[in-house]
């Protein structure tokens, strides 16, 4: 059985600011964000990973390597970096304000099954989910009894666990959005099965600086 340890990056500063931030652009931790990904760490001090699977955007890297750095068993582990992990790209409207009153901006948050991003270059829901689930497939067959965390993003992880575990494609964001650093924790043996959603229950009051 593969154990995944699934966690989204550290809040940003375009996640303060509420623009679309996929997978084309990047924005710095907040120290907030910063203390998130540090508290993570010390949560999951005490897990062996047999392999880390980190997106290639900085963001990602960044909250990945504030995880390892309380980490007790990094003896001979190195984080493998993929691009399939990277965030779904917003094509033109990469950076800019969201606009929650936006018909695409709403089917992708409650419907992705109608999300139509053509008008704006952006990325389909079913090649997000077609490349980030090929590499977790990868990793479940080179680790089938590993434990193994993987580092990426917001859309990606919520769309990729809820198809991972079965969902119809128009409940790929039920549940979502996943909180800044949360854990979630899949199990593969026959199939994905979800054993823990969401949780932040490890984090303390930090306050935004």
């Amino acid at each position: 059985m593969t154990t995944f340890y699934f966690v989204r990056h550290g809040k940003t500063e375009l996640n303060l600011s509420l623009k679309f931030q996929g997978g084309d652009i990047d924005s710095p931790l907040l120290p907030i964000g910063i203390e998130q990904a540090i508290q993570a760490g010390r949560y999951l001090c005490d897990i062996s990973f047999d392999a880390i699977a980190v997106s290639t955007q900085k963001r990602a890297m960044d909250t990945a390597n504030y995880i390892l750095k309380e980490n007790n068993y990094l003896d001979k582990l190195t984080l493998q970096y993929y691009d399939s992990l990277r965030e779904i790209k917003f094509g033109k409207r990469e950076g800019t304000e969201i606009n929650h009153a936006d018909e695409q901006t709403a089917h992708l948050r409650q419907r992705p099954d109608l999300y139509d991003p053509t008008a704006f270059g952006g990325e389909t829901i079913d090649s997000l989910v077609t490349r980030s689930t090929e590499t977790i497939e990868k990793i479940s067959e080179e680790y089938p009894d590993g434990k193994v965390l993987i580092v990426a993003h917001g859309v990606l992880l919520i769309t990729l666990i809820n198809s991972l575990i079965g969902k119809e494609k128009a409940n790929w964001r039920e549940g979502g959005p996943l909180a800044n650093t949360s854990i979630t924790i899949v199990e593969k043996k026959n199939k994905y099965t979800l054993t823990s959603f969401n949780d932040i229950s490890y984090q303390t009051q930090t306050e935004d600086a």
